[in-house]
C-alpha cells in the first residue's frame, strides 16, 4: 500500500522553518534528488517531502563579496560551472563540478545534496575542506542560522552532525587569502569520466619562493569521514619544498589515511595511489 505523502513547496525562509518547528513529522529534503531518488527503499518510506528548489534564495542563490561566497544549497553544479565569477575566485570547485557525472546530474545535482548524502566519494568535499567552507543551518533560531565546519559535519559514511529536520541552507567559502594559492583536484576512478571515485585529492599551496607557505590537503574515497590532513600539511609547512620533503610528505599522507577494501578497489591500492597522486601534485609545484 502506498504511504500518504504530504508535499512542502516554501516560497521563503518564514515559511519553511515555521512548517518544521511546528510539525512533529520527520521530513525529508529534496533539492536535485540524484542521490535520493535512486534508493527505492528510502524513497517509499519519505511521508513528509520538503522541495527546497521552491525557496528562490536556496536554488539561486552564487553571492560574492570582499570576504566570503556564499552559495545556496540548492543550487546546481551546472550553475556554479556556468558562473563566470566562480571560475576566476573558486577554480578548483568549479573543476570538481566539471568531473560530477554528465550534464543531466550537474544539471539536477546540488552542492548541498553532495554534503548532506556524506558519502566518503563524493566530489566536492575534499574540495570544500581545504577552502575551510563554512555550513548555515537551519531552521533558523531567532532569526539566525547555526554554523558548522565543513571539517566536522560528516561524523561517518551517510552520516552528519543535523539533529532532525534540520537542513543545509547555504555553503559560506571566505575569499582565498593573496596571493592567490597554486592549486589541484584530481580524482581516481574506473574511467576518465562518469565514474564514482577510487580516491581523490584536494591541494591549496601558497610558496614564497621555493618554501612552502601554508598548504591544505583533503582526500576522498580513502577514508570513512572527509576531513583536512594536519599531520601532512604539518609536514610541508614552512619548509623548501624539494624531491625529500615531497616523498616524506607522501608517506605521512599514506598513514593518515584509512581506506577500505571494496568492489572498487583495494585498501593497499588506494594507499599507494594517493601517495602518487600527492607526489605528482607537489612536483609539478618546484
Amino acid at each position: 500500500m502506498k504511504n500518504e505523502v504530504t508535499l512542502l513547496r516554501p516560497e521563503n525562509f518564514d515559511a519553511l522553518d515555521a512548517a518544521l518547528q511546528q510539525s512533529s513529522a520527520a521530513w525529508t529534503f529534496v533539492a536535485g534528488g540524484t542521490d535520493l531518488l535512486v534508493q527505492k527503499e528510502k524513497w517509499r518510506k519519505a511521508t513528509h517531502i520538503v522541495d527546497l528548489t521552491a525557496l528562490p534564495e536556496l536554488h539561486q542563490t552564487i553571492e560574492i563579496n570582499s570576504k566570503v561566497i556564499r552559495i545556496g544549497a540548492a543550487v546546481p553544479y551546472g550553475d556554479l560551472i556556468r558562473h563566470s565569477e566562480l571560475k576566476t575566485y573558486l577554480p578548483i570547485l568549479v573543476h570538481a563540478c566539471e568531473l560530477i557525472g554528465a550534464a543531466q546530474i550537474q544539471n539536477r545535482g546540488t552542492i548541498g545534496g553532495n554534503i548532506a548524502n556524506a558519502s566518503p566519494a563524493g566530489d566536492t568535499l575534499p574540495v570544500l575542506a581545504v577552502l575551510n567552507a563554512e555550513l548555515l543551518i537551519g531552521p533558523r533560531q531567532k532569526g539566525e542560522f547555526k554554523r558548522l565546519s565543513m571539517n566536522e559535519i560528516m561524523i561517518g559514511p551517510g552520516q552528519i552532525q543535523l539533529k532532525p529536520n534540520e537542513y543545509i541552507a547555504f555553503i559560506e567559502i571566505p575569499i582565498l587569502q593573496s596571493p592567490e594559492p597554486l592549486w589541484d583536484f584530481r580524482k581516481i576512478g574506473q574511467r576518465e569520466a562518469l565514474a564514482i571515485s577510487k580516491l581523490s585529492l584536494a591541494v591549496l599551496l601558497w610558496k614564497d619562493g621555493k618554501h612552502v607557505q601554508d598548504v591544505r590537503i583533503a582526500s576522498g574515497s580513502v577514508a570513512p569521514v572527509i576531513r583536512r590532513h594536519h599531520k601532512t600539511e604539518n609536514i610541508l609547512n614552512g619548509q623548501e619544498l624539494n624531491e625529500q620533503l615531497i616523498e616524506k610528505a607522501a608517506e605521512t599522507l599514506k598513514n593518515e589515511i584509512n581506506p577500505i577494501s571494496d568492489i572498487r578497489s583495494t585498501k593497499e591500492f588506494r594507499k599507494e595511489i594517493t601517495a602518487n597522486v600527492l607526489r605528482d601534485i607537489l612536483h609539478q609545484w618546484l
